[in-house]
């Protein structure tokens, strides 16, 4: 009875073990692809971003082209209409 119960132990403690391995080489795999999925996403923001000075100078332009397109007819290549609000909706 004492070398079946040993060996029981033994088997037990040897798939638990196993068991453990895989789940541990499971979450890192799944930790590495995202860790391969956020250091893209870095790169892809990166890449795509806007100096803050670059996007002043497109806030000008636009005040500048709004200006001159409601100033006069033709006066940008933005098109604007002159439209005035005469009361604000109740509701």
């Amino acid at each position: 009875m004492g070398k079946v119960g040993l060996g029981l132990a033994v088997g037990c403690a040897v798939v638990s073990c196993t068991l453990a391995a895989i789940l541990v080489r499971r979450r890192l795999k799944s930790r590495s692809k995202w860790n391969r999925a956020l250091a893209v996403l870095r790169e892809f923001q990166e890449e795509c971003s806007t100096p803050v000075g670059r996007l002043r100078q497109v806030v000008d332009a636009m005040a500048v082209e709004m200006h001159a397109g409601l100033a006069s007819e033709g006066g940008s290549k933005l098109k604007m209409l002159l439209t005035f609000v005469d009361k604000l909706p109740a509701g």
